[in-house]
């Protein structure tokens, strides 16, 4: 979800003080600095900003390449149109997942091989979802699921949002344990 949580958590990684965020009138996300600047409307248009300003070594070192930064901008706006729509709609979380199962088949990482900005956000949109599945619903998107999991062993990226369980033997422990 593109909410104000997710922003906050997403500032932390990237080593950025927010300022103030909150929903606008239209209840458009927007962000303010300060008194003196203008402020900054839209999830997309907030993270691009806050990338602008960060000075975190790998995050630098990602924005250096022209074409790894329009990759990284493209996984911003599909956090905003694909993913976090699917947390409302069951069916449209199966076609996302299915989509980002199918694209994580060969990769680690959503840009070239290395954490960037655009998991991070990814994974903050795609939480409620994933929490939401049951562990044998996990199975069917094995790529999906190898990818949060390895996130969210990442303090700097879970931020200490609860742990979801990916084993399917807490279920089969559970499950003999209610027979007996």
């Amino acid at each position: 979800m593109c909410s104000v949580d997710n922003t906050k958590r997403i500032a932390t990684f990237l080593e950025v003080p927010l300022g103030k965020v909150g929903y606008n009138a239209e209840k458009i996300l927007t962000r303010t600095k300060s008194a003196q600047e203008p402020s900054i409307s839209g999830f997309s248009s907030i993270i691009q900003s806050l990338i602008r300003e960060s000075k975190k070594s790998s995050v630098r070192q990602a924005h250096s390449d022209f074409e790894t930064e329009c990759q990284i901008l493209q996984w911003l706006d599909y956090a905003v149109l694909f993913v976090a729509p699917s947390n409302k709609d069951k069916h449209t979380a199966k076609s996302l997942l299915d989509e980002l199962n199918f694209y994580l088949q060969s990769r680690s990482y959503l840009v070239n091989d290395t954490l960037s900005v655009a998991d991070v956000v990814v994974f903050h949109t795609i939480h409620e979802t994933m929490a939401n599945l049951q562990p044998l619903e996990k199975e069917n998107f094995l790529n999906v699921s190898r990818w949060f999991h390895h996130l969210q062993q990442l303090g700097e990226v879970r931020q200490g949002k609860n742990l979801l369980n990916f084993s399917t033997l807490q279920l089969l422990e559970w499950a003999t344990g209610t027979h007996t």
